[in-house]
């Protein structure tokens, strides 16, 4: 193997015994082993191996270190589920996993990431909304997946730049939410006054905003009646099964499994109800948000628990007449039935919360104060955990109330 003295900045240049130039750069030892690492580049010319070697300083010199192998985008979507998507809700974490592999995994899962290019991005979009015929709003979904693992790719040095920060996402798709007048909303509500544990149900969801497993999970003392307040800290999840079988147990369904088990995100505070029932906290203390109840709230979670409420063996509010917690499908049920009886259009569940949100636009609530109430994430980017009880929240709930007395 012949070597030629280099010049000045050139580094280890050196021609190897099958005639290619090759020039490598020292790079950190590996943060794991500790081992010594390099990066090497090769060509036919030395001329164009001193220039590979140059910019590979200076890309050193820009990010401080560099991957010295690429694995293709697939593998390393494999290993980012294993260790972040482990962390999330199994709602947020199934929403990735969606992405990946119907829509990410398909159309550019076997590119190597060092080779992964911004058009490389625009050809993930069209196969969603061309090739699939899917909304832009799905896209969106896949772009900010896509965002999000390769961030924490460059983040570990794995790759230098992240492709989806160079492209727009697709917009999201403009959608009508259904929603209930207040009218509507007054008649549901009068429609079941006679069903305690429904009337209760229906209040909380119409006079507070709040979503489907917040509601389920909502505890005795999470609500200060001298405050007049509701703090929302638990929520209600059917987690499913997964195998625990090792060798592999054949059986098709985690459910069957007889070493059954639940993967539990890691970082949270989790207690099994029953079943496949669970109370999850927020992952931080920053999830959490109170919201005003209106006074014609606060007295039927009073009447309610004097003269209805079977105990919980953990605090829960909602609970069947039989006193066991309400599983997600059957409060789901409920809300379809509620509907029919009171000859109400058929509403998917979470327009109870679009409800609350657009009559508190009607009745002129800030939207400062309507984000606070309903939990959205954009009121308390900049503000973290933030207490609501303000004067105009409380107002708002109180009007929300009286409309829906009134109606």
């Amino acid at each position: 193997m012949a070597r030629t003295k280099r010049g000045n900045g050139e580094g280890s240049i050196y021609q190897r015994a099958d005639g290619l130039w090759a020039a490598s750069v020292s790079l950190p030892p590996d943060p794991l082993t500790g081992k010594a690492r390099r990066r090497t580049v090769t060509s036919k010319s030395r001329n164009v191996v001193i220039g590979k070697l140059r910019e590979l300083r200076a890309e050193l010199d820009r990010a401080g270190d560099m991957p010295t192998s690429s694995p293709r985008l697939s593998e390393w979507l494999e290993q980012w589920d294993g260790r972040h998507l482990a962390t999330l809700k199994p709602k947020a974490a199934s929403a990735y996993r969606t992405a990946i592999r119907n829509y990410i995994d398909p159309s550019i899962g076997k590119i190597r990431l060092d080779r992964l290019t911004p058009a490389d991005v625009h050809r993930m979009h069209d196969y969603i909304t061309d090739t699939r015929r899917l909304s832009t709003s799905t896209a969106n979904q896949a772009h900010r997946t896509l965002r999000k693992a390769l961030t924490d790719a460059q983040r570990q040095g794995i790759v230098t730049r992240n492709v989806a920060t160079l492209v727009s996402p697709p917009p999201l798709a403009v959608v009508t939410r259904p929603h209930l007048g207040a009218q509507q909303a007054a008649s549901l509500l009068y429609q079941h006054r006679t069903d305690p544990h429904l009337a209760l149900s229906l209040s909380l969801a119409l006079l507070t905003g709040m979503r489907q497993g917040e509601r389920l999970g909502l505890t005795w003392g999470a609500i200060d009646q001298d405050r007049g307040i509701i703090t929302v800290s638990w929520q209600l999840q059917a987690l499913t099964y997964t195998h625990g079988c090792e060798p592999a147990c054949g059986r098709k369904r985690g459910a069957d499994c007889p070493a059954r088990r639940f993967d539990y995100p890691a970082g949270h505070e989790i207690i099994q109800v029953r079943g496949g029932l669970h109370l999850l906290r927020p992952k931080s203390r920053k999830g959490w948000r109170e919201v005003p109840m209106a006074p014609v709230l606060a007295e039927a979670l009073k009447l309610y628990r004097r003269d209805h409420y079977r105990p919980h063996e953990h605090d829960l509010v909602l609970v069947r007449a039989d006193g066991a917690a309400i599983p997600p499908r059957q409060d789901w049920q409920a809300w379809k039935d509620a509907l029919a009886a009171a000859d109400l259009p058929d509403l998917p569940l979470h327009s109870a919360r679009h409800t609350t949100a657009t009559l508190l636009h009607e009745l002129g609530v800030p939207e400062q104060v309507r984000m606070q109430i309903l939990g959205h994430a954009s009121a308390t980017v900049t503000q973290g955990y933030t207490h609501v009880a303000a004067a105009e929240a409380v107002a708002a709930m109180g009007a929300l109330g009286r409309l829906l007395d009134s109606a």
